[in-house]
């Protein structure tokens, strides 16, 4: 050490009565327990910064915990992969926030077998999504989810082939032909459509035939999967983005759908892969762009993940099976004539 250092440490051993004589082992014993210790505590020092940061970090992105990410909109990286959306349970709805490449997404589970999908239209105006609510209840309709579905005109009527359970209330819309009047129906326009047995499929629309097993369906577009492939023409470098709604049926059961809302923009491929490569879906389809938002009458927070601010024609309701005047006063497999 030092000439300095060294009488330093002479006088500090004299200030405790430690004789001044002392072999070079045991010089060299006590200066390198000195260092030691020093260097533990600066160790633990910036141990103990470091760990308050990262807690104060985190406490100040996210006071409500960690479901508040889903509802709040903080970065999808600090939500679990698969989450519930809602801190309170919705009955009888199975609804999980998922994150997926960069993106989190709302999926609402349908079992076909125990709730029921119904599409209806506002008749000729725009409603909000409360007003939609409150129009199904007079009809003796208790949604417990209800979203954007399908695609309508300026004159606020579906445009494409939308059955609801008044029967058929517009036909399918078979166009090709390219141009911003026609929309997505010039893109791969499929239908989503549910049989009296309970069986839920994606039908490009060329190839789709009415028949009176079909108890609800609407049209829109364009298809994002089939045969569990995504859709050829999307392109992954697309900037093309919107927050989107989009219905798939499970690639193992077809009683089964799945019902998505993105909380942020994403493009039509990452929508397809999402519906493809994690919920695994046989179909897909885009039912809408921009407006797409989930409304539960139940929950305490009643949007997910947001408010869009929009009123909507044509509604897509989920409800429990058996809740509904309609269906008690029909048959089972039946459908109002068209």
């Amino acid at each position: 050490m030092g000439i300095f250092r060294y009488k330093l440490f002479l006088k500090s051993r004299a200030e405790r009565g430690s004789p001044t004589v002392f072999s070079d082992s045991q010089m060299m014993s006590d200066i390198l327990a000195r260092k030691s210790v020093k260097s533990r505590l600066w160790f633990y020092s910036i141990a103990v910064f470091l760990l308050t940061i990262f807690v104060v970090q985190n406490v100040l992105s996210n006071p409500n915990g960690l479901f508040a990410n889903a509802q709040k909109g903080q970065p999808s990286s600090s939500v679990p992969r698969s989450a519930p959306c809602v801190l309170t349970s919705v009955h009888s709805l199975s609804l999980r926030c998922v994150s997926f490449a960069g993106h989190l997404y709302a999926v609402a589970d349908i079992d076909l077998r125990q709730q029921k999908i119904i599409f209806t239209s506002s008749d000729g105006k725009r409603e909000t999504f409360p007003e939609v609510v409150s129009s199904l209840s007079r009809a003796g309709i208790k949604p417990r989810l209800v979203t954007n579905a399908g695609i309508y005109g300026t004159d606020n009527r579906p445009l494409g082939l939308l059955i609801s359970p008044k029967g058929k209330l517009h036909d399918a819309d078979t166009r090709t032909d390219p141009g911003p009047a026609h929309g997505n129906f010039s893109w791969d326009s499929a239908v989503f459509q549910i049989s009296d047995d309970d069986t839920a499929s994606i039908v490009p629309v060329g190839s789709w035939t009415d028949s009176q097993h079909i108890v609800a369906a609407t049209q829109s577009g364009p298809q994002l999967a089939s045969a569990g492939k995504i859709n050829k023409s999307f392109q992954a470098q697309s900037r093309s983005s919107y927050r989107r709604t989009a219905i798939g049926v499970d690639q193992s059961n077809q009683r089964l759908v799945h019902l998505v809302v993105s909380r942020e923009p994403v493009t039509l491929f990452d929508l397809a892969a999402f519906m493809v490569n994690e919920l695994h879906c046989s179909e897909g389809l885009h039912l809408d762009g921009d407006l797409s938002a989930f409304y539960i009458p139940s929950a305490d927070e009643k949007f997910l993940f947001s408010d869009p601010g929009e009123r909507i024609v044509t509604a897509l309701g989920v409800m429990d099976k058996g809740t509904d005047y309609l269906e008690k006063e029909k048959p089972m497999g039946s459908r109002p004539k068209r």
